[in-house]
């Protein structure tokens, strides 16, 4: 529950150092340089949960990152965004079974073959559901926008996507017992069940690449966050902290930023830039341990964000001296990360960091 979510090469504690190192090297100490954010002093007064004030926090997260956000398209809405995606992926299927849109004309008759046996999308009584969908979204309210329908548009081909490579893959094997297996795995969630995982998440997504279909918005992107995440400040900026991340280093030539290792990354991304706080203590929801289901946030782990807070604290004092090694914004911890953050320090240093005077 504490541990990272995905396994870092070296273990964690060498993978966090040599990965800060990397990004220190490419993206300089700017970071560094700037106090790290309490989130209680940060959230401005008021904040009242509503994406209006979401908005603004996300903005000074932005601010804060460096990242204009004049082309950033930030969205409260992602359950319904991932649901109504979902339900218009399974129009695409159709669409390439019947070769009705000019992009899906060229299609190989053995994947559309493959698509008319395998697939396993949402049928066709979803529609109502679908059009409330995008009434919630802004795409049917009567305004010139067209709210969120970029956004769902990218979900849809996406998971259109990736029913098509999962109907090659059955299709192209030649032994009859692993296709069984293949076209017995677990299904997809449920639109509905998607929706819901998506709530305590967020996503980006760049709007200027090209799709079949769908209309671009040159130089926009789109940070989505779930509505489950508007009541805790604490957890939105960690949230957005992250996806922000995102932003830099996709377009980066930063080793890693789009491998398999890109979420931990971008996680230690957004603590090179004083968002820690808020990740230590967005990692475990304590008052849901012991419940069925145990809420986590992030994909360092709150062992791992503790541990490279402590090497970015230790970077960041050496580089601009700023007082005791030990800082004063250690207390805005939560308890088991903060025993971590001071431990991990000691180590750093060889003793205790108030005995040695830092």
């Amino acid at each position: 529950m504490r541990a990272p979510k995905v396994e870092l090469p070296g273990g964690a504690r060498r993978w966090v150092e040599e990965a800060l190192g990397l990004l220190v090297g490419h993206c300089g100490t700017d970071g560094l340089r700037r106090p790290a954010v309490v989130p209680g002093e940060f959230v401005p007064d008021g904040y009242d949960g509503s994406p209006e004030a979401a908005r603004e926090l996300c903005l000074k997260v932005s601010e804060r990152m460096g990242i204009p956000s004049t082309r950033i398209r930030f969205s409260f809405q992602l359950e319904q965004v991932v649901e109504a995606g979902q339900l218009l992926a399974a129009t695409l299927v159709d669409a390439y079974v019947a070769r009705s849109l000019p992009a899906f004309r060229g299609a190989a008759a053995e994947d559309v073959a493959a698509v008319r046996t395998y697939a396993r999308m949402p049928g066709a009584e979803t529609g109502d559901r679908f059009e409330e969908l995008l009434v919630e979204c802004g795409v049917r309210d009567g305004t010139d926008g067209d709210g969120l329908l970029p956004e769902i548009q990218r979900f849809a081909f996406l998971d259109f996507l990736t029913e098509l490579v999962r109907c090659r893959e059955i299709a192209a094997e030649p032994d009859p017992v692993r296709r069984a297996e293949l076209e017995g795995r677990p299904d997809r969630p449920d639109p509905g069940t998607a929706a819901a995982e998506a709530s305590a998440a967020g996503r980006w997504t760049d709007l200027t690449y090209c799709l079949p279909g769908v209309e671009l918005l040159p130089g926009h992107t789109a940070v989505m966050l779930g509505s489950g995440l508007l009541a805790d400040p604490t957890v939105l900026i960690a949230a957005a902290s992250h996806e922000l991340g995102h932003q830099v280093l996709l377009s980066s030539d930063v080793p890693g930023a789009a491998g398999p290792l890109r979420e931990p990354l971008t996680d230690l991304y957004a603590v090179l830039h004083g968002f820690g706080i808020a990740h230590a203590n967005a990692a475990l929801d304590e008052k849901t341990l012991g419940t069925p289901t145990v809420e986590t946030f992030g994909y360092l782990g709150e062992h791992a964000v503790a541990e490279a807070l402590a090497v970015y604290r230790f970077r960041q004092h050496q580089l601009v001296r700023d007082g005791p090694l030990l800082p004063h914004w250690h207390q805005a911890l939560d308890p088991e990360p903060r025993a971590r953050f001071v431990a991990r320090l000691e180590e750093l240093i060889g003793g205790p960091p108030t005995v040695l005077g830092w």
